[in-house]
């Protein structure tokens, strides 16, 4: 199993995914669903997942500043945005797609 974290401001978008992970990716185990980057930096350190969803613009902290909270990232991250304008910063980020 994929130990995984959605992490979204936007409650639909997280039951969205949850939903199509359920569908579609029997191996992916969603532990925590996460409506802010200070909900998910808790989670995260206290679920230790394989992956994470991770919607890039949020309130009061966006996705990489979340990231830059961590002194090492032992997950993998999916980004998960409406904002092509952020296309280039995510594959900076290590992203592929």
């Amino acid at each position: 199993m994929i130990k995984s974290i959605i992490i979204d401001d936007e409650r639909h978008c997280i039951d969205a995914l949850a939903t199509d992970l359920s569908k579609h990716c029997g191996n992916v185990d969603v532990v925590a669903k996460c409506v802010s980057a200070k909900e998910a930096v808790l989670a995260i350190k206290k679920n230790k997942p394989d992956l994470i969803f991770l919607d890039v613009e949020m309130p009061w902290m966006n996705g990489f500043e979340m990231l830059e909270m961590f002194d090492h990232i032992d997950f993998c991250i999916i980004f998960t945005t409406a904002y092509d304008k952020f296309e280039t910063k995510t594959f900076r980020s290590s992203a592929v797609d």
